[in-house]
């Protein structure tokens, strides 16, 4: 699990610049590789595999946070992965869960 004490504003940034994408199929979909992608601990294994394979062949950051947090923090159900599109704000995120 990865600590996630201050993203939260980056997350919010990103989904009100429309610099997310939301779900598996979604981010499976994308044409252009994401700089992170997020997923919630409780996301399937089937899944996860996916989406760890997607990152991998993209250079993405595959990343973990705690059960509910993306729920919580985007103020939405049931959300279990999230992928950040924007490279600032993708690496910012990844600068702060580097530095905990």
């Amino acid at each position: 699990m990865t600590k996630t004490a201050g993203i939260d504003s980056y997350l919010g940034f990103a989904v009100r610049a429309k610099k997310t994408v939301f779900g598996l199929e979604c981010l499976l979909r994308l044409k252009s590789a994401p700089e992170v992608v997020l997923y919630d601990e409780s996301l399937g294994a089937s899944a996860k595999r996916k989406a760890q394979y997607f990152c991998e062949k993209n250079n993405a950051a595959f990343l973990a946070v705690s059960e509910d947090y993306l729920n919580d923090v985007l103020k939405r159900k049931n959300v279990k992965i999230v992928a950040v599109t924007d490279k600032s704000l993708g690496d910012q995120i990844k600068r702060i869960l580097a530095s905990e």
